[in-house]
């Protein structure tokens, strides 16, 4: 029978940060009683939610363009179809 795994398995990961920037952490984690660890993958998830929410909005846009001169050919056709 195969091990069962964990559903959200966790990873290491280790980056250096400046002092300045550890500092300011170390106070949030005190007001917050956050550990560091916990407000770092809150950053790193806001951070690439923010990122994602960039890419399909400029992926709509382009799409908008894209099909700019389809849109205002059925918005003119349709004009006058309300207007009997």
């Amino acid at each position: 029978m195969p091990p069962v795994q964990e559903k959200n398995k966790k990873e290491r990961l280790s980056f250096f940060v400046t002092s300045e920037l550890s500092n300011k952490v170390g106070r949030i984690s005190k007001q917050t009683k956050l550990p560091v660890s916990e407000i770092a993958r809150k950053a790193l998830q806001n951070y690439i939610d923010q990122i994602e929410k960039e890419k399909i909005e400029n992926e709509l846009e382009i799409g908008y363009k894209a099909n700019y001169d389809y849109y205002l050919k059925t918005q003119e056709e349709w004009k006058h179809a309300d207007k009997e």
